[in-house]
């Protein structure tokens, strides 16, 4: 079975902005820690989809539980030009509770969405946190990238459809990116097993 290729992405907006609405890729993973605000780049989306991030959150009554997700499927009838087909919203839990097991699990839904889905790019935000720097920081957070999608694969019968996933990252944090993707998977680690 083909590993899909993991590069880093620097951000691709101008003026301050992260350029999210104009990554081009199958889907993007976004996420959301309860009792926070919303991801940086939020609004850049939902202006581009004129509100349908929103209202489907709203509809879902999305609050960032750990595990909570939502794929929001963009018609390109409806938002013709809009370079992504699906966007899936993941919650991380608390902030106080963030770490390689809660990164590991939301990894892991990502590669089950991207092969229930049948897409073949998926693209991750990755930014550095304050909150969250001190558990797993952005090389870690890379690597675990690297160790969920091996699993994954490893424990698929047929192989998948993804073939390749960028790491939306700032100039500044690729070189942490590049560092984590470029260690090699350590095959049954148990914090991309264990259940949270």
């Amino acid at each position: 079975m083909t590993t899909p290729k993991i590069v880093s992405l620097p951000v691709v907006g101008t003026g301050g902005s992260l350029g999210l609405a104009e990554v081009k890729t199958d889907m993007l993973l976004l996420t959301k820690f309860t009792g926070m605000g919303l991801f940086p780049g939020f609004q850049e989306i939902d202006s581009a989809l004129k509100g349908l991030f929103s209202r489907q959150m709203k509809q879902a009554r999305f609050k960032g539980e750990l595990g909570e997700s939502l794929v929001i499927e963009v018609d390109p009838k409806a938002y013709p030009g809009y370079p992504q087909r699906y966007i899936l919203l993941v919650g991380l839990g608390s902030s106080a509770n963030y770490g390689p097991k809660v990164a590991c699990k939301i990894f892991q839904i990502l590669v089950d969405k991207a092969h229930e889905l049948g897409v073949e790019h998926v693209t991750v935000q990755i930014v550095p946190n304050r909150l969250t720097g001190a558990t797993l920081n952005l090389k870690g957070t890379a690597h675990l990238l690297t160790e969920v999608v091996e699993a994954k694969l490893a424990a698929l019968v047929q192989g998948m459809g993804l073939q390749k996933i960028s790491v939306l990252c700032t100039p500044q944090a690729r070189r942490h990116i590049d560092d984590g993707l470029s260690i090699p998977p350590r095959h049954n680690r148990t914090c991309c097993t264990d259940v949270i």
